[in-house]
This record gives structure tokens, sequence and C-alpha cells, in this order.
């Protein structure tokens, strides 16, 4: 059938640009996952590769459903979402389900319900970002960063926008610290931290490569990890010393991240404001 058959039969050449905009938004999704394949264990691979096959299926199926038609378990299902970045099964079944849709919603909404929307996703990472601090873990934070002799922060792509600005207030206390963009900046910075020192780490999904890399030699040095991650389950956790997770919703518009870093700004901001108090109180001490 013939582009001009093709849209005679949707009535209109605005719907046919929409099922072409699904298609496209469908492949941007596929391809992310794909390209997340090398990380995964030979199980996780299956996991993932069913996905890829039978994306439509998968939004009507139960967890144990999928788990009996892939012939793995729940709980192999379950890891390989959070590996692929997402909170668990239900939360990679609501983006697809997103991606799947006939039509864009920001089209069929009118502009107020759309930014309505978005305002209901930011207040409810702002939520999480509440619901999920530990006075305790602040205060542990605050100790370790005042022991350190340097501060180096480790962050790329829009988590650095983040080290940047935490660093910038940081140094307005009182203490040295560096946030670096450069990549090779950022091995060397590694590379000469020391058990005096301490590292801290944000990343939205704790699976970024590179991010992986500077953790590991960091750990080698025998220098404290303190991160910030978005998703609960990941390997950065798992080479850090203290943790603070908050979970960011997950929003894509024609495959650029869109993901507000507005939580991990707040922990941040929490972290600093909790530094300036024990530094004010170990002075008076003194």
């Amino acid at each position: 059938m013939s582009a001009i058959q093709a849209s005679g039969r949707f009535g209109t050449s605005e719907k046919f640009c929409s099922i072409h905009e699904k298609v496209m938004n469908m492949q941007t999704l596929m391809k992310r996952l794909v390209q997340q394949r090398e990380n995964l264990s030979q199980l996780e691979r299956q996991v993932l590769d069913h996905f890829i096959r039978y994306p439509e299926r998968l939004v009507s199926l139960k967890l144990e459903e999928a788990a009996k038609e892939m012939f793995v378990s729940t709980a192999t299902i379950s890891r390989t979402c959070k590996r692929l970045g997402f909170q668990g099964f239900q939360d990679f079944k609501l983006q697809l389900h997103l991606y799947l849709r006939d039509e864009d919603p920001a089209k069929n909404e009118g502009l107020s319900a759309s930014l309505s929307a978005y305002v209901k996703r930011y207040e409810k990472d702002i939520q999480e970002v509440l619901h999920h601090l530990d006075e305790n873990k602040l205060k542990q934070a605050a100790s370790m960063l005042a022991e350190a002799r340097q501060v180096e922060w480790f962050g790329v792509g829009h988590s650095y926008s983040v080290c940047w600005d935490a660093s910038k207030k940081l140094l307005m206390l009182g203490k040295s610290n560096m946030a670096r963009m450069d990549w090779d900046d950022l091995r060397c910075a590694a590379q000469n931290l020391s058990k005096d020192d301490l590292a801290i780490f944000v990343s939205y999904s704790g699976e970024t490569l590179n991010i992986l890399e500077y953790a590991h030699i960091v750990k080698h040095q025998g220098t404290p990890i303190l991160s910030l991650v978005g998703t609960k389950s990941n390997r950065l956790t798992e080479l850090s010393d203290l943790v603070f997770y908050t979970p960011i919703e997950h929003c894509y518009f024609n495959g650029v991240d869109m993901c507000s870093r507005a939580p991990f700004q707040i922990y941040l901001d929490m972290l600093m404001l909790e530094y300036g108090n024990h530094s004010l109180k170990d002075r008076l001490w003194r």
C-alpha cells in the first residue's frame, strides 16, 4: 500500500504522522535497551531479547506470567529491569505502555493539562526525596565531609551539573573540593585519591560505565565512597560506603532524557546545610 493510500485510509495526514512518530519513539526505546545488553548476564540478556521481540504482549502480562513465558524466575525479570534503569517490572511496563500508545499524550491534551502532568511528576519526585530523607545518614555524610582531606565529585552527563552546583556551595562553606567535567581528568583524579579523601558519586542509574570505572579505581585506592543514585539496585551502590537513594520517575521526550535531577540537588542542599552546622559546632567547641 502506498503512502497516499495509507494517508487516505487513516483519514488525515496528521494521523499518519502520529503513527510514524509512535514507531520512531519505539525505535528509540528499543535502541536504548539494546545498548545496555553488554552489561547484562546471559540470563538477563534472554529476558531483554524477549522484551524486544514482544513489547505489545508484555504490557498485558503479570510478572508471574512473564516469568513462566520466558522460563526464568520473577527475580531475574525484576533484576533485569533494574539493570536497564527501571525501578522494576511494573515501572518498565508503564514506560513501555507510554511508548506504545497510538498518539503522543501531549498532542491529546491542552497545554495546561500537559503542564499539569509534568507538575505532578515533579511533585512526586520531591515527595519521594522527603520520604527517603534520613537524618542519621545526613549526619554521617557530613562527618565524612568534615574528616576528608580532599573531596572529589564524580558525575557525567546530566549529573555533572548537580556535582558542579554542590561543589560550588561546599567551597563557599570552606571545604576544598573539585567537580571535573573531562573524563580523563576524572580518571586521573580517581587515581590520585587516598584513604584520607572522599569521593562523591552522582548517578541516576548507577550503571554508567565510566562512573563504574572511576568507582573501581577509587575503591582500589581505599578512598571512602558516598553515592547518590536514582535507582535502588545497581553496581555503584555495591561499591559505596554510604548511599543516598531517591527514586526519580522516568521521562523521555522524543528519545531525550528529561528526568529531573532536582531530587539530587535537594538531597545535596540538605547535606551542605548539615555540613555547615557540623562545621559551626566544631569551631565553637575549639
